[in-house]
């Protein structure tokens, strides 16, 4: 959703920060995603979007101003966006378009040695260095504390089927569901949960 339709589900805070990127392009993304989540949410909750107020946390990560157990957590890369909305259980998203990137240079600068040395030995290093650094970017924003937590303080593996956390980060939860999607975009979820999460996605 973009243009004015967007626009007008955004409050006066939401349209003054779009103004404030440099290019129409980085503008029109950022109104497009903001009152996605907005109508996405509101038909969740059965309430109007622009009714919806959010509150953030001290590393500035939204939540609903009077819904705290409504969890959710948006993710853009380009023209495409990924949003995760959970009930009780905190929840992260990331997306990220497989790209040319120094992905071995980037691994061994910020990722765990482990990551390093899997992403060394993976038939295809520069799609499983994007799988690492999805995983790892959602399970920073589940905990909701930003990069205050260093990538190479915890490690999760892509070489089974199902995704783990094999080191959890310091003072996390030591139980992670973790979720991959792989391809030319990757998409991941990270929740701090046991078992398996029901995961139910749409595409719109």
């Amino acid at each position: 959703m973009s243009g004015d339709a967007g626009e007008a589900l955004l409050n006066d805070a939401e349209k003054a920060r779009s103004r404030r990127f440099v290019t129409a392009v980085l503008q029109q993304r950022f109104v497009a995603a903001r009152s996605r989540v907005r109508a996405l949410l509101g038909a969740y909750l059965g309430r109007d979007p622009r009714g919806l107020a959010f509150v953030e946390n001290e590393f500035g990560k939204p939540r609903l101003a009077d819904r705290p157990d409504v969890h959710f957590s948006l993710s853009h890369s380009q023209d495409r966006a990924l949003l995760a909305v959970s009930e009780g259980l905190e929840i992260g998203a990331d997306l990220e378009g497989v790209r040319s990137v120094d992905h071995l240079g980037l691994a061994r600068r910020y990722f765990h040695r482990n990551e390093v040395a899997a992403i060394e030995r993976h038939a295809d290093p520069q799609q499983a260095f994007f799988r690492i650094w999805t995983l790892k970017e959602a399970v920073v924003k589940a905990l909701g504390t930003g990069l205050l937590i260093p990538l190479d303080e915890f490690e999760v593996s892509i070489e089974a089927a199902q995704p783990r956390m094999v080191t959890p980060p310091p003072g996390a939860s030591a139980a992670w569901w973790l979720y991959l999607a792989p391809g030319d975009y990757c998409r991941a979820l990270a929740a701090p949960a046991e078992g398996e999460v029901g995961l139910i996605q749409r595409t719109v």
